[in-house]
């Protein structure tokens, strides 16, 4: 088994055919096919299954992507750590980031660090919180900002407890629910929630308890993009993380209306893999998110 071998299988999945791969890697058709036949010779199992629609992984080769994915990385890192010591390319950092770290960390901290390692590319993802973890696993992100999922455990992750956010009832500016001051006014309309916060349960939790109907769900947003333009082109009400939006409403797009709720705030956390160290690049990265975070502190 040879690092080209592995690199080989990722490309091939990833693009879903060997055609595909071999563009991406610049390589022959005949090459990658070599390379792949090599590695499900040395493992001595199937790890690609061919049809007509393309290539997919067996179950053996989903089992060796994620390792894969994990030896990729390291060598990729590897090679960038060295390159940086003898002053050449600084590489790149992909980050994993909530709705709420990306509008109140992100930007303070991509712009100090900037101003030390302006060559270095950051790639964001987003989605929720279960599905950054599982790409921190597998290495395809470097480290996580934001709440831990209540479903999975982490023994095997260093989390570090950077700030946390209220969650609130947020509208659009004008809204004709507005000025609304208590939770029964909001009965007419229907309800947005973030996948990540599990917000529906919390909301139909609060309207028992007062007697009230059950809210209508109109829509899971796991993009924050989608619940940001749905709430600002319908009457839909959602229940989320303020800091999430807060950029929106000091611009007077959004309102967040004064409804009390006793609910827990939302805990944002900076996720690392405890088996894997951080690029010299990353540590300076994740350094100036837990700056961004201090003055959120409470």
């Amino acid at each position: 088994m040879r690092e080209a071998h592995l690199r080989d299988l990722i490309a091939v999945i990833e693009t879903g055919s060997v055609r595909s791969a071999a563009r991406k890697l610049g390589l022959t058709q005949a090459a990658v096919s070599k390379n792949l036949t090599a590695l499900e010779k040395s493992l001595g199992v199937p790890l690609l299954v061919r049809s007509t629609q393309g290539v997919e992984a067996t179950e053996f080769g989903r089992i060796v992507l994620r390792r894969a994915r994990v030896v990729d990385a390291e060598l990729r890192h590897l090679q960038e750590e060295i390159a940086s010591l003898a002053g050449e390319s600084h590489g790149d950092i992909t980050v994993g980031l909530s709705a709420t770290a990306e509008a109140m960390l992100l930007p303070p901290a991509l712009a100090r660090f900037r101003e030390h390692s302006p060559d270095v590319l950051i790639s964001v993802v987003g989605g929720r919180s279960s599905s950054t973890i599982a790409a921190l696993r597998e290495a395809r992100i470097d480290f996580a900002v934001g709440p831990l999922p209540p479903e999975q455990s982490v023994t095997d992750l260093h989390t570090e407890r950077l700030f946390s956010s209220d969650l609130g009832i947020v509208v659009r500016a004008g809204h004709p629910a507005a000025g609304a001051r208590d939770i029964a006014s909001l009965a007419p309309y229907g309800w947005l929630f973030s996948v990540r916060y599990s917000a529906g349960p919390a909301i139909t939790s609060l309207l028992r308890e007062r007697g009230l109907p059950a809210p209508t769900l109109v829509a899971h947003c796991d993009s924050s993009s989608a619940l940001v333009c749905m709430l600002l082109q319908t009457d839909h009400v959602t229940l989320t993380s303020l800091s999430a939006l807060e950029p929106l409403r000091r611009g007077g797009l959004l309102k967040v209306l004064p409804i009390e709720l006793d609910l827990p705030p939302v805990v944002q956390y900076l996720i690392m893999s405890a088996a894997r160290p951080l690029t010299a690049s990353a540590v300076a990265l994740a350094g100036e998110f837990r700056r961004a975070s201090r003055p959120l502190r409470r």
